[in-house]
């Protein structure tokens, strides 16, 4: 009876069972190395892809970033990678009595120029000048290609007792849960207050962006925006930018 080639070393000799027990085990922690190592860039990968920087001056068509959607609250998408995190933050805030109401999620290149022109439209038809009132939403609302929505890891959400865009929206107890509680979730304030030359826009205590976990951690425990914690960590992976020109 022939012998199974494994059996046999390079010059056809018969290996002992010891020999061959010992090249099970090298073959076998290898592949587990490589399966680990593979996992690990994996993991690696994905973190990098969550911090995708968009801004005024990174638009997305420079990323490579596409998104992978799911659905969400009230008819809306988002990145698949933020679903559950998403679920479960919403679940926890009404928990603690709060009522939270999911607005705005991923937006298309199209969605966001037409909100963009209703909004400049709106302010014209109020009696503001057409330059005037695209500086002005410039400041709330970003250019087409320029917005965080069209990667589908930012979210707006509004207090269902007072669903408005606007500043005083702080003042709820949605939004106070949310700035003192979202980053454990891996969602971090996008637009905080007093960042506009760093980020671009105005204070927005509605607009969330997910990054995962740890770097909402450190964001959040370091007081920073995802731009200087780009700058700070990632300097090599991200292109931030500063020039306002």
């Amino acid at each position: 009876m022939k012998m199974p080639m494994a059996a046999y070393g390079a010059y056809g000799k018969k290996l002992s069972p010891y020999l061959r027990l010992a090249a099970a085990i090298v073959i076998a922690v290898l592949a587990v190395f490589a399966l680990v190592r593979a996992v690990s860039w994996h993991k690696l990968d994905e973190s990098r892809r969550l911090l995708t920087m968009v801004n005024p001056w990174n638009p997305v068509s420079e990323t490579g970033y596409s998104a992978k959607l799911t659905s969400a609250e009230n008819g809306l998408q988002v990145d698949r990678a933020c679903a559950e995190a998403l679920r479960e933050l919403l679940a926890d805030c009404r928990g603690a009595g709060c009522r939270p109401l999911l607005t705005a999620a991923y937006r298309s290149v199209d969605d966001q120029l037409v909100l963009r022109d209703q909004e400049i439209q709106n302010r014209v038809d109020a009696g503001m000048n057409p330059e005037e009132a695209e500086a002005e939403v410039s400041k709330r609302i970003a250019l087409p290609g320029r917005s965080e929505h069209e990667l589908g890891l930012a979210v707006d959400i509004v207090d269902a007792g007072n669903p408005v865009l606007e500043e005083e929206q702080v003042e709820t107890a949605t939004a106070r849960w949310l700035e003192e509680n979202a980053w454990r979730y891996g969602f971090i304030q996008r637009y905080p207050l007093g960042s506009d030359e760093i980020t671009g826009y105005g204070w927005h205590p509605w607009h969330y962006r997910y990054v995962g976990e740890d770097a909402a951690g450190n964001i959040h425990s370091l007081g920073i925006t995802l731009e200087e914690y780009l700058s700070l960590f990632y300097s090599d992976e991200a292109a931030v930018v500063y020039d306002q020109k």
